[in-house]
């Protein structure tokens, strides 16, 4: 069974509390690839990866960046996961492009048999299409990935 991660990243593993805390500290808040990521995010993202062994497909906007900058970021930041690619851009009106976006991605790439695969989103946002919402762990901004949403994610992915 393939098991995916849509993951955004603003909102995601990148939280307001983490730019904050840096910031009122007089911490370094980014390098050359943008914001240092929430350490307490990620662990949740790794707690997810390493319960489930899914694969990460970058939904954020932080994808135009170009796959290549990604893994590099993924490997110098010691994210979790395998980085296995990003959505692909969609040009529509429509306001739920990153609905559009994967379900692009799932048609070109995931099995053609969807009892082969699972997949959450990750993402701060619920704008997405209704055939995206039960596969949505929505997060908040400010904390990122808690472990609540964690849990979730996991149980989506291993049901």
């Amino acid at each position: 069974m393939k098991r995916y991660i849509f993951l955004d990243i603003d909102g995601v593993v990148n939280t307001n509390r983490n730019y904050k805390a840096r910031i009122s500290v007089g911490e370094p808040w980014r390098d050359d690839y943008g914001p240092f990521f929430d350490d307490e995010a990620v662990g949740n993202l790794r707690r997810i990866v390493d319960a489930t062994q899914a694969d990460i497909i970058i939904t954020s906007t932080w994808k135009y960046k170009g796959l290549d900058a990604m893994h590099t970021l993924w490997t110098l930041r010691e994210m979790p996961g395998f980085l296995l690619g990003v959505t692909p851009e969609v040009v529509s009106s429509d306001f739920c492009i990153r609905s559009m976006e994967i379900m692009k991605w799932l048609a070109q790439n995931a099995p053609e048999d969807p009892d082969e695969y699972r997949y959450v989103i990750i993402d701060d946002s619920s704008i997405f299409l209704p055939e995206h919402l039960p596969h949505l762990v929505c997060t908040s901004a400010s904390v990122g990935i808690t472990g609540e949403n964690a849990e979730e994610a996991i149980r989506k992915l291993n049901e």
